[in-house]
């Protein structure tokens, strides 16, 4: 019949694009001395933007719908007209499924097997909990996900493994010296280096044990035709809730069956296609095969079809729908309350903070998929079990390029924000850096520290401008007695960016001397090495009495970057994009006859003070004497030191007391 020959044309075609496109989620080449942005030239996180499940779970847990993710609208709409056509004609692992399933010979177990049971029902009650757990603020639905689940094994472990075996090969036939068998290795290089195979070979931390849940669900099809679509799938469920509105149906014409069971024999969705029994619309992958094999022309699908003999939806029983709820509301706090605070939880640069990274992260692996050093991997326990196979990085393995900014790129949900690599600012040494971590040594295993022996590598792979490790020459003692002269590494914590560099070229085999934890990272107001220095900041603010007749008026505020506009509204982007940490503000009155604001905005560096002393309008100003370069107003005054900028504000003209308050200020900032 031309409608299930066409169907299977569709599913050869987007299961090939979708390889094609995961082949296609990877830098071919190297990222030293590129100039401009790196970019993938295909739309490679298409099929998961698309995906409705992912845009459903991601809109309840983030009350917001990700830009790219409104491709979902591409599937959502024909469901409402054609029923669960996804299934049958699109998905990759139900393309997959269905070949597998093909497998089983046909027999009397075949056709009960492929008639509705019970079981089925499961994925319904499996997608309750998981949009439960979504509106809680979990993103665990991804690790159900088919397409997520398809793109982590396929790209983590079936494509790695496949790399390793076709090299294996070909470095066997190189081997032999045999010319035809060399041609034929090189050929075979040569066709897997254009399609399937990596650039280089990745290696994936949990890839067995990915590969092993991936093999688990295609081996099932051999005892249960489609079981993964059947029982499990919440993105089949989702689709099959929504096609109750459907309005293409199945017609049967029991006057003409003879009963052959043929229609059952091919049927993937256990939906009951023969006559006699009620067909379940939910269940139906539009494969069409029981009309291409129905002999006598009893079956067809039809617009506007009666209702009769047809179930209209997923007919769940309310007390398991519940416990399925309540479920979902149950999970979140109990995976959570396994969450600790590993220091090796490294992520991506631009991955938001870890509450928000956890809501949006569906676990897909195209981050690690695509990054050019294999660097990131998929957790086990660092992140807890809410942070199951989500991405962190690995030094040892691999480290994070500075002008890489491929994982933001591919992430569909964004998990990861798109940040260009000057915005990293990693090499630029301009602005403020986005930081994912800091390293330490351990002296013990350091070759200068330890063994009295020169070694220079991880300054030397240091990629920050200016270098955040650098030498200093010490005099050692060797074994022998004799004094010699090594220059001993050190981190300077202020450019340190948490690269991994240092820690992936150390030399010392099995632990490195160097090593990287989050602490430090950008994306966080607590996970903070200096977190002594900023509880003291409102020390900056001079108390009563420091300046000459000045009283301080109540206790000093502070405001983080994040919730800036709370104090300057409609400005506080200004102070953002110069690398504002934080502002702190108080009130002072002057012999109770002047009353002033002052505010300490402390910047993330020098330069970020500067660019806002220099906005200001120099205009019916004069110079100061205060800081590195001071204005006073009048009626106020402004003035820089180091990463301060200051500013005090009084409510008529005052340059003489104004100037003393500002002098107190300055006296406190400490560089």
């Amino acid at each position: 019949m031309p409608g299930a020959r066409f169907r299977r044309w569709s599913q050869i075609a987007f299961l090939a694009l979708f390889v094609f496109l995961l082949a296609r989620t990877e830098f071919r080449g190297t990222l030293h001395g590129t100039r401009g942005e790196v970019r993938l030239p295909y739309p490679v996180s298409i099929f998961l933007e698309s995906d409705p499940l992912v845009a459903v779970g991601n809109a309840l847990a983030t009350r917001a719908l990700y830009t790219g993710l409104l491709w979902s609208l591409v599937i959502l709409i024909p469901t409402l007209f054609l029923g669960r056509f996804f299934c049958g004609w699109i998905c990759p692992l139900g393309t997959l499924n269905h070949v597998v399933s093909h497998l089983r010979k046909p027999g009397k177990q075949r056709l009960e097997s492929n008639r509705y049971k019970k079981w089925q029902r499961l994925k319904y009650y499996l997608l309750v909990a998981l949009l439960v757990a979504a509106v809680l603020g979990s993103g665990v639905f991804g690790t159900m996900d088919p397409i997520s689940l398809t793109v982590r094994s396929l790209g983590l472990s079936i494509l790695p493994a496949l790399n390793y075996g076709l090299h294996a090969v070909c470095d066997l036939l190189y081997s032999t010296g045999i010319r035809p068998l060399k041609f034929t290795a090189d050929a075979l290089d040569f066709i897997g280096q254009g399609t399937l195979l990596s650039f280089r070979q990745p290696h994936f931390a949990q890839g067995f044990f990915l590969g092993l849940i991936f093999a688990t669900v295609l081996v099932l099809n051999l005892r249960f035709t489609r079981f993964w679509c059947r029982a499990l799938c919440p993105l089949g469920a989702l689709l099959g809730a929504m096609s109750r509105w459907s309005i293409l149906g199945l017609v049967k014409r029991e006057s003409q069956c003879d009963e052959c069971n043929r229609c059952l024999l091919g049927c993937q969705g256990g939906d009951d296609p023969i006559p006699g029994a009620q067909w379940r619309k939910a269940e139906c992958h539009l494969c069409l095969n029981c009309t291409a094999d129905c002999p006598d022309g009893g079956l067809e699908f039809r617009w506007f079809p009666g209702r009769a003999n047809t179930v209209e939806g997923p007919n769940l029983e309310r007390r398991k729908a519940l416990g399925a709820l309540a479920a979902g509301a149950v999970a979140v706090p109990l995976l959570r309350s396994s969450s600790g605070s590993d220091p090796r939880l490294i992520r991506p640069p631009g991955a938001l903070e870890e509450k928000g990274f956890l809501e949006r992260c569906i676990r897909c692996g195209e981050c690690m998929k695509v990054c050019p050093n294999t660097a990131l991997h998929p957790a086990l326990a660092e992140g807890g079990l809410e942070g199951l196979w989500t991405p962190l990085l690995v030094a040892r393995i691999g480290y994070c390029e500075p002008g890489c900014v491929l994982c933001g790129q591919v992430c569909p949900t964004g998990a990861i924000w798109r940040i260009t690599a000057q915005e990293k600012g990693w090499s630029s040494g301009s602005g403020k850096p986005v930081r994912i971590g800091t390293a330490f040594y351990d002296r013990g295993r350091c070759l200068p520290w330890s063994m009295a022996t020169e070694c220079i590598v991880c300054e030397e792979w240091c990629p920050t401008s200016p270098k955040a490790i650098y030498l200093r020459p010490a005099e050692v003692t060797d074994s022998a007695g004799a004094v010699k002269q090594v220059r001993q590494p050190y981190v300077d914590a202020a450019r340190c960016v948490g690269c991994g560099a240092c820690e992936y070229a150390c030399p010392v085999k099995d632990r490195a001397a160097v090593y990287v934890t989050s602490i430090g990272e950008s994306r966080s107001h607590t996970n903070q090495i200096l977190l002594r220095r900023e509880r003291v900041q409102p020390a900056l603010l001079p108390e009563t009495g420091e300046a000459a007749g000045w009283a301080k008026s109540g206790a000093t505020r502070a405001f983080p970057a994040a919730n800036l506009w709370q104090y300057v509204d409609g400005d506080a982007e200004r102070y953002i994009a110069a690398g504002i940490e934080r502002t702190l503000t108080a009130r002072y009155r002057y012999q109770d006859k002047l009353d002033a604001v002052a505010d300490v905005h402390v910047m993330g560096t020098p330069e970020g003070a500067r660019r806002i002393f220099e906005a200001e309008p120099a205009t019916g100003s004069r110079a100061a004497a205060l800081g590195d370069a001071g204005r006073s107003y009048g009626a106020s005054v402004t003035f820089r030191k180091g990463r301060y900028f200051v500013r005090l504000t009084a409510y008529e003209e005052a340059p003489g007391p104004l100037e003393a308050l500002a002098r107190a200020i300055e006296a406190r900032l400490v560089l």
